[in-house]
């Protein structure tokens, strides 16, 4: 399953320090300096599942993101302030934030607040049923008809890709870059591979993803 985080904070050095720390652990950050960079980064990845966001952001502060992702998103929200101030901390409840930590950041403890939010949302995330189709986001398991299709990794995080939007055309370079993360450079012929076996493999739910000429991939809600 994908663990893919979404960093803001204007301070460049704090954000490559996070950054560092978080890739070390196994997940796949994505960079935002503002808080508008961070909810434009979500709408383009909402398979994202955690964000982390600084109070004190220029243009878009942290706050505001918070206000702005909640009204088209449940993704966890981790608010990381300069300060301890219980005004600020219930703002940013009313906002919707889930967790507080308070800089300067002890990454154990940080990253005991990180882990803690995914456990829970992982635990929240409902299995997606399309006809006989069966996706379990949490075990990472694929069902057709009641049996168990085996998965690669990446297979299973591009099907879940797909999936978490149906009828919603994926070009090649977002599929690269939600599943193969940013700094991956591989091509569109890498997408077609994995999107060939996938289909090979999910047998006849296989035709639910379709080409879309010139633009990419899409996954059908249903094949009626």
């Amino acid at each position: 399953m994908l663990n893919k985080i979404i960093l803001a904070d204007d301070e460049e050095r704090w954000r490559m320090l996070v950054h560092d720390y978080l890739e070390q652990e196994g997940y796949t950050v994505l960079e935002a300096a503002d808080g508008g960079e961070a909810v434009a980064l979500l709408r383009e990845n909402p398979d994202t599942a955690l964000v982390i966001l600084d109070i004190m952001m220029p243009r878009v502060n942290g706050l505001e993101a918070c206000q702005m992702i909640r009204g088209f998103s449940q993704v966890p929200i981790l608010m990381v302030t300069a300060r301890e101030d219980e005004e600020t901390e219930i703002s940013g409840i009313h906002n919707g934030a889930d967790q507080f930590i308070s800089k300067p950041v002890r990454m154990r403890a940080f990253m005991e607040r990180v882990k803690s939010l995914l456990r829970r949302s992982g635990q929240s995330q409902d299995l997606l049923r399309f006809g006989s189709l069966e996706i379990d986001p949490t075990s990472g398991e694929v069902r057709v008809d009641g049996e168990n299709v085996a998965l690669t990794p990446k297979e299973f995080d591009l099907l879940l890709f797909l999936a978490r939007t149906p009828n919603v055309i994926r070009s090649r370079e977002q599929i690269l870059q939600a599943v193969w993360n940013t700094d991956y450079y591989g091509d569109g012929r890498t997408v077609d591979t994995h999107v060939k076996n996938l289909r090979m493999k999910l047998g006849p739910c296989g035709d639910m993803i379709r080409t879309v000429r010139s633009r990419g991939y899409l996954f059908l809600r249903s094949l009626s």
